[in-house]
């Protein structure tokens, strides 16, 4: 039988994974309508629908055109909430593995991923819809809940 916490770890981890691809298809949707991408995925699908009427060059060349400058800010505002999740994902996802490794108490340990996976998602959220403070607040109880996390897994090792 599996144990409980393990459970919530996977489901958690299921969530953020599909959070995270959700993520990356907008941010590479938004790469393509910037103009964004490499000159030789022009001939790919997307640069045909997403980026129609854009020249995919990586976004260098200057320009002035409103459309282009907005398509660029979305792509960049998409790029970073990627590399957040990045940053922050991976190292929550070991602490919260080596917690149940450990034996770290359940209760504890399954409310710090629970919160953990749901502060992720409404920042990606936030992030998106350029909410401050609502962005700081939600990347703050995703560190306090990683910081529950191993303070539980440290803890069970004492």
């Amino acid at each position: 039988m599996v144990d409980g916490n393990v459970k919530v770890y996977i489901a958690c981890t299921s969530v953020l994974y599909l959070k995270f691809l959700l993520a990356t298809g907008v941010q590479g949707g938004k790469k393509f309508r910037s103009g964004g991408r490499p000159p030789e995925d022009s001939s790919l699908g997307l640069a045909k629908t997403l980026g129609k009427g854009r020249t995919q060059n990586y976004g260098l060349p200057q320009t002035d055109d409103e459309k282009v400058l907005k398509a660029r800010a979305a792509e960049h505002r998409w790029t970073r909430i990627v590399s957040n999740d990045l940053e922050s994902i991976p190292f929550a996802l070991f602490v919260f593995g080596g917690g149940i490794l450990a034996g770290s108490n359940p209760t504890v340990h399954a409310g710090a991923m629970i919160t953990y996976t749901a502060a992720r998602c409404l920042h990606t959220y936030v992030y998106a819809h350029a909410m401050q403070p609502h962005r700081a607040l939600f990347w703050a109880v995703g560190v306090a809940a990683t910081l529950v996390g191993v303070g539980n897994a440290i803890f069970a090792i004492l």
